[in-house]
């Protein structure tokens, strides 16, 4: 009887709760969905997809897709993307604080094991994964400047790992608000 009940259990144990859009608040697949006359924006709070699978335990990661409708261009830049949680602010953490962090990891894990073999499974070196890990951080990472009439800018913003204990969180983009709860 205990058997069949730990294994009904274990699935929803085993769950990480995730947030999704407030109720009232316009979305599919759980990504946010914000609409005006200039830009589409989506947002959607998850984990990392990369090879650097430990940023997901350093950083909390929002994935935002932005598409300019409009004839001209706008300027993102980084304080138009802020999160209010338990009544703090915060602002997305600089990419060259979050490849710092991967180049300390590297080079901690480096001395860790000074004899550890130099080459993967498939003869790439560690070095050269780990140089591959970093430019992919940087090509998915969300980046801000210009966004031209028609384009589309995608990728990833990392925040304080505080966000992820909360219950719930707004994020103001240009100065729209969403939601997201757990």
């Amino acid at each position: 009887m205990i058997l069949p009940a730990v294994i009904l259990l274990l699935p929803v144990a085993c769950s990480v709760n995730q947030f999704v859009p407030a109720e009232g608040v316009l979305s599919e697949d759980n990504y946010a969905i914000i609409r005006s006359d200039t830009l589409l924006i989506i947002v959607r709070p998850q984990n990392y997809p990369g090879s650097y699978q430990e940023i997901n335990s350093r950083f909390f990661p929002l994935y935002f897709k932005v598409k300019n409708t409009s004839s001209h261009k706008i300027h993102l830049n980084q304080s138009s993307f802020s999160i209010l949680c338990n009544e703090k602010q915060y602002d997305s953490i600089p990419l060259d604080y979050v490849l710092a962090d991967l180049e300390r990891r590297i080079l901690l894990k480096q001395f860790s094991d000074p004899f550890a073999p130099q080459v993967t499974n498939f003869g790439i070196t560690y070095k050269e994964k780990e140089q591959e890990m970093y430019y992919e951080l940087v090509n998915n990472a969300f980046s801000f400047g210009d966004i031209l009439p028609g384009a589309i800018k995608e990728g990833y913003l990392f925040y304080n790992r505080e966000i992820a204990s909360a219950k719930r969180f707004t994020i103001d983009i240009l100065g729209n608000t969403i939601c997201f709860v757990k």
